[in-house]
């Protein structure tokens, strides 16, 4: 079948795909840098997991306490990883997250300073050895995202919205842009642009308990994947440790640092506390990874409740709760009718920061020519656990660089070939997929099947038995993509239709992704337990699974943890900070 007539033809100089914290600050790196880019996203402009952020970042800024410093910071975050962060990448997050955070605050943040005009920082959590929060007056989301919204478009940047992504185009070993479509008009759109940057953050569709928008599928992991790029640390995933699970509320996020730091306790269905079993010294102030571990292994046993949860109990320091971050959560609950000053609150660990992502240097230059990522895209900061207040952090730094290097190698490429890329039969099999009926499940009954599949088989207690069983079922699973029907009563519910089936394919290759390195790793780790390996083992595994295509296969490969000296150049015409005022108009 020949491709559509309609089709929407763009050049451009540079491409970023999402608009996110890590998307808007790509725009800001860009624009320093003298180009102006294109900005796509699959929803409305801002959007994306940030838009959820609730309690804060960390820095370490020493407001708290004058004996922190970058140094420290660094080394909390290694230990926190256990080990497998990349300490180039640390090393630059630890120290610019200051300036980038003084920047967000200027364009209107609005983060809480003492009387003396230093920053409020409070705990966030083990292993953070002082208190380097700084946080909003109301949750951070929605401040955060209108204080870049209002920057970015200060420069008339018209961002493309509702658009699907499909696949990124590549000329040879180079990616020159992106094809997809208009998934509200069921319009097709080709995108060459001499340098592209991914930015559409995790994947937290793959579990139907997240706490995340319901656009965020794993685009960028499964097109870079499909494009030859290497991702790292996919078996690993940062679970929200309190998720609201009744079904009025599923998806809340009920943040620990509200919680469990003002003293929350956490108890099976039995109505018993477990934490002293797993971390009798630190009990809920535990690791993310310890605590979640935990609460799936209390399940698992049949120790759950019967919604199959855990609860947690505040009663005893409900007003301490309420006098601090907590005090929006019991608020939110009183809302639903239900009173934590009397009652538990069931709730499930749900995926709130997927750990792994495109391979990066410290410019976000990905493992393919032409092709950048930042923020939860990229992989390689957290390794096998994040501490709190990492992920805003994390988009802030990376989000800029990629932009500014990904600018610079857009001043420097020719425009690529606007045939090139190969998207002629990729839009041939669009247009066929929304011209016929399948025999089928639907798109929502395919997802759903692969979300079972998940959370039954390559969830947060996995083993050799369960994780191979997983796979086999997700190739059978995505052999459902030909016969998904696609069909609707309006030709926009068809498209929409579409645009969840090719979700869910990408969501398909991630957990592939997750699955074969989960298989690998013959040990437990941050936020990968294996009941067959329970044991953390350095010395047949400290190092990061590397995961590419390999034909119709996943393969795995462990490498050594880059070092603080695993120094890769700076972008052409750019110093190693990179960060000097430059001329924004």
């Amino acid at each position: 079948m020949n491709p559509p007539e309609d089709i929407r033809r763009i050049q451009t100089d540079m491409l970023i795909i999402g608009s996110g914290v890590a998307g808007m600050l790509a725009v800001v790196g860009a624009m320093r840098s003298g180009v102006r880019p294109m900005i796509a996203t699959k929803s409305t402009y801002a959007s994306g997991s940030s838009s959820m952020a609730r309690g804060g970042h960390s820095l370490a800024l020493g407001h708290s306490d004058p004996a922190d410093n970058p140094d420290l910071f660094f080394e909390d975050i290694q230990a926190g990883g256990e080990g497998l962060c990349n300490e180039r990448l640390i090393d630059i997050v630890s120290t610019e997250s200051i300036d980038r955070s003084a920047e967000l605050d200027e364009w209107g943040l609005g983060l809480v300073k003492t009387e003396d005009g230093r920053f409020d920082q409070v705990p966030g959590g083990f292993p953070h050895r002082y208190p380097r929060m700084v946080h909003c007056n109301r949750l951070m989301g929605k401040p955060l995202m209108a204080a870049l919204s209002g920057k970015t478009k200060s420069w008339d940047i018209e961002p493309m919205i509702h658009i699907m992504f499909v696949d990124l185009l590549k000329d040879g070993d180079r990616v020159v842009g992106a094809w997809g479509f208009l998934y509200r008009e069921g319009t097709p759109v080709v995108v060459h642009a001499r340098s592209t940057v991914i930015a559409t953050g995790g994947a937290p569709q793959l579990h139907t308990l997240n706490d995340s928008p319901p656009i965020v599928t794993g685009d960028g992991y499964a097109m870079a994947y499909r494009a030859g790029a290497e991702l790292i640390d996919m078996e690993f995933i940062d679970y929200q440790v309190l998720t609201a699970a009744p079904e009025r509320l599923a998806g809340y996020p009920c943040y620990s640092t509200g919680l469990l730091t003002a003293g929350g306790h956490l108890l099976n269905g039995l109505g018993a506390r477990f934490m002293e079993k797993y971390d009798p010294e630190r009990m809920e102030l535990t690791s993310r990874a310890m605590n979640t571990r935990a609460m799936a292994m209390e399940i698992f046993e049949g120790r759950g409740t019967p919604g199959g949860n855990i609860n947690i109990d505040i009663r005893h320091v409900f007003d301490a709760v309420n006098q601090g971050p907590g005090k929006s959560i019991i608020a939110t609950m009183a809302k639903n009718n239900i009173d934590l000053s009397k009652e538990f609150l069931e709730v499930g660990a749900a995926p709130h920061t997927y750990l792994g992502g495109l391979r990066i240097d410290e410019w976000g230059r990905s493992t393919i020519e032409g092709l950048y990522a930042g923020g939860e895209a990229a992989g390689g900061i957290h390794g096998a656990n994040r501490l709190g207040g990492l992920a805003l952090i994390d988009s802030y730094v990376f989000g800029l660089r990629s932009g500014i290097a990904a600018a610079q190698e857009a001043k420097t490429r020719e425009a690529p070939d606007p045939e090139s890329g190969n998207w002629q039969d990729g839009l041939a099999d669009l247009a066929d997929r929304a011209s016929r009926t399948g025999i089928g499940p639907s798109a929502s009954d395919w997802r759903q099947s692969v979300q079972d599949l998940v959370v039954s088989s390559l969830g947060q207690v996995r083993s050799e038995e369960r994780l191979s069983s997983g796979l086999n079922e997700l190739a059978a699973a995505e052999g459902a993509f030909n016969d998904v029907d696609n069909s609707g009563k309006t030709k926009r519910q068809r498209w929409d239709c579409l645009r969840r089936t090719y979700e869910t394919r990408n969501l398909i290759e991630v957990a592939r992704m997750l699955g074969t390195a989960a298989l690998a790793r013959k040990e437990t780790r941050g936020g990968h337990f294996r009941m067959d390996y329970p044991e953390r083992d350095d010395a047949n595994f400290l190092g990061n699974y590397v995961v590419s295509k390999a034909g119709d296969t996943c393969r795995a490969e462990l490498r050594p943890v880059p070092g603080r000296d695993a120094i890769a150049p700076p972008p052409p015409g750019e110093h190693s900070t990179a960060f000097d005022t430059v001329s924004e108009a």
